[in-house]
């Protein structure tokens, strides 16, 4: 029977700071540590994307600390403004943050995980180096994993352009794999089926969490929740109102609470309307077999 995690929740999206002390975030960071705030700055003409008011008091709490945050994400595989550093770090800016940091691309940790699908996984050297890591995650639709969660924000988000790559191949049911050399560049086929990319995605989330040693803490904002990914240039109406924050150190735990609760207030499971190919239940099942965390929990309402 697996263990029942905590997870923290308050209708105040602007409470993140009051939940970083409940949650027991305080205790996983030391004096002068290096703290990586994984988030999606969203698209250029994207407006559903987690805006920094949302998220600065993390940033403070970790000052106060004695210790040195900052914000990070990975470039894009698909051709953008957010697939090189530069204008990725501009993006940012021009979504409000700043004390920003984007690997390059050349940046790139390689992380044994010898699991199913991957041996290993290839991640932004800045999250992967630093201390501690707290994602920052906006909880919203997805049509490849069905919804995006925190188990997404680790496991693609903190991939370089080649892990990334990695995860959307479905290389060895191509029927044209002996012959191809595409799959040697960073130019090659990338959309595979969806139960496949997500389990490919948590083997890379695997690998971002496999160095941390506890030291890892996750918020999952439910607002804006918009049927696609913050990557597209902009976004539909939200799906369900704003719901609120949620926090644990379990990230299994704290995506099926978040899905648990779209769902009772949506009255129907509206990411599986949206993307009736894409099982988003195939992601939290891997992730909790790979002892990533456990899909029951206990709400505890604030």
């Amino acid at each position: 029977m697996r263990a029942v995690s905590k997870v923290f929740f308050t209708k105040n999206l602007d409470q993140a700071a009051a939940l970083f002390d409940l949650s027991g975030f305080d205790k996983l960071i030391s004096p002068n540590d290096s703290v990586a705030l994984k988030i999606h700055f969203g698209e250029p003409g994207n407006t559903a994307y987690l805006k920094p008011e949302r998220v600065l008091g993390v940033e403070k709490k970790i000052t106060a600390l004695g210790a040195k945050p900052f914000f990070t994400d990975c470039n894009t595989l698909y051709k953008g403004p957010r697939s090189n550093a530069k204008e990725h770090l501009a993006v940012a800016r021009e979504h409000g943050y700043s004390n920003v940091i984007i690997p390059e691309d050349n940046d790139c940790e390689q992380v044994e995980v010898n699991l199913k699908h991957l041996k290993r996984v290839f991640l932004g050297g800045t999250a992967v180096r630093a201390n501690a890591l707290i994602a920052l995650t906006h909880f919203k639709g997805h049509e490849l994993a069905g919804f995006g969660g925190t188990l997404k924000n680790l496991g693609m988000g903190l991939a370089t352009r080649l892990g990334k790559l990695k995860q959307h191949q479905d290389c060895v049911n191509c029927p044209e794999l002996k012959t191809c050399r595409k799959n040697q560049t960073i130019e090659a086929c990338w959309v595979g089926p969806s139960a496949l990319v997500q389990e490919k995605m948590v083997e890379y989330a695997f690998g971002a969490l496999k160095n941390k040693k506890g030291k890892a803490g996750f918020m999952n904002f439910i607002c804006d929740v918009s049927p696609n990914c913050d990557c597209f240039s902009h976004n539909d109406p939200p799906v369900v109102s704003d719901l609120g924050l949620l926090t644990a150190l379990d990230p299994v735990a704290l995506d099926q609470a978040s899905i648990d609760l779209v769902v009772q207030a949506a009255g129907r499971d509206v990411f599986r309307a949206l993307y009736p190919d894409a099982d988003w239940s195939v992601q939290l099942k891997y992730a909790e077999a790979l002892g990533l965390g456990s899909r029951r929990y206990e709400l505890v309402v604030i």
